[in-house]
Formats: structure tokens, C-alpha cells, sequence
């Protein structure tokens, strides 16, 4: 899927779901003080919290939690990546410099259009229930107004009933106090179709890559 750049408080251009990409990042609260000892839901992946200090940082926030806890090591935050990003003439708004970033740092960045239960490679429980990734989900909390696109992580998801239903996601808002959220499934499902299931993954690179 094409690569699209965040424009801060612009409607994406209809490009499909890399489109929403580009302005992930621009519902940040961004000046309240987070919480200091976040409750993680039973079962959901133990990713460290990394905030985002402005408005279009929530995407590379949720890339430096996602990398932290692929590489089992605090290495990088919202603003590592800002700083570097530019020392290296990149954008941190557009998903296609974050993949040249990453891959600089030897790792890969996944870009899907996800579904909840849908099969490998597109299902959002495939990534994080069976695999153990925790997932780039692009939400908005607010219809028509696209501007409010926000890129979060989703650490798990909790199920029951007896067809194994997915009864509630739970993920990590980088601009959020509260930074562990948790949403039942249609909940989540309308928020996550305004940014059309776009979803990221960041992952070792395959081998001989």
C-alpha cells in the first residue's frame, strides 16, 4: 500500500488505508502528566509506555513502544526518533521514511490493512494473540472529521463466549494520561474503520533481507 504523509489537522486524501496513515498523529493531549504505574489488562503484552510530546508524534511513539518490546531493551522514544529522523533528512509524518529509519536500525515496519479476526497476514489477533506483536492501529474517535485520525497500540485482546468472539481490545494511547485504554469490540471496530484498518507492524527484517 502507497505511503502517505500527516498533514496536522487536513483531511487525508482518499488513498486508501496508507492514506489515514499520514495524519495519525493529531488528536494529542500531549500536556497532561500520564499515569505512573498503569494497570495492563490480564493477558495483554507488558509494552512500556512511550508518550508523545506533539502533534504529530503519536505514529513514532507507537513505533518506539512497538520496537522496544520487539528488542526486549528501552532504546528509543518519540523523540530519539524525531531528532534522528531529521539529522537524516526524514519526516516523521510520512510511513514511508519511518520504514527507511527502521531499516537502519535493522528492523522492518509492516504496513496492512487489518481486521480483527481476519487471517495471517491481515488479523489484528493473528499479530498480538498469536504472534505477540503488539500492533500500529490507526483510530478515530470522532466521525467525519478526519483530521482526528490517532495512531495507537493495541498490547491485547480478551475473549470469550462461546464462539471465541473478540469482546475487547485493549491498547496504548501515546497522547493519553490514562495510557492503558480498553474498548469493546464494536467500539473499537467503528473507531478503527474511519482510519480504513490501517495497521503496522515493526518486526526483525526476514532473513537475507
Amino acid at each position: 500500500m502507497p505511503d502517505g504523509l500527516m498533514q496536522h489537522r487536513r483531511p487525508f486524501a482518499r488513498t486508501g488505508p496508507a492514506g489515514v496513515l499520514a495524519a495519525a498523529c493529531l488528536a494529542l493531549i500531549g500536556c497532561e502528566q500520564p499515569e505512573r504505574a498503569p494497570q495492563f489488562p490480564q493477558g495483554t503484552l507488558q509494552v512500556r509506555y512511550e508518550g508523545a510530546n506533539r502533534y504529530s508524534g503519536c505514529l513514532t511513539a507507537c513505533v518506539a513502544m512497538a520496537a522496544n518490546y520487539l528488542l526486549d531493551k528501552h532504546v528509543l522514544d518519540e523523540t530519539i526518533i524525531r531528532r534522528e529522523m531529521e539529522l537524516a533528512g526524514l519526516a516523521e509524518t510520512r510511513v514511508a521514511d519511518v520504514k527507511q529509519y527502521l531499516k537502519g536500525r535493522s528492523l522492518h515496519l509492516i504496513t496492512l490493512t487489518g481486521e480483527i479476526d481476519g487471517k495471517p497476514p491481515a488479523g489484528l489477533n493473528y499479530w498480538v494473540s498469536q504472534r505477540g506483536h503488539p500492533a500500529i492501529c490507526v483510530i478515530n474517535r470522532q466521525a467525519d472529521n478526519p483530521a482526528m485520525n490517532h495512531a495507537v497500540l493495541v498490547i491485547g485482546i480478551s475473549r470469550t463466549g462461546p464462539l471465541e468472539a473478540a469482546d475487547t481490545i485493549h491498547y496504548l494511547d501515546p497522547s493519553s494520561p490514562k495510557q492503558v485504554h480498553s474498548e469493546d469490540r464494536a467500539t473499537f471496530q467503528a473507531n478503527w474503520a474511519r482510519g480504513q484498518h490501517a495497521m503496522m507492524i515493526v518486526v526483525s527484517p526476514p532473513r537475507g533481507d
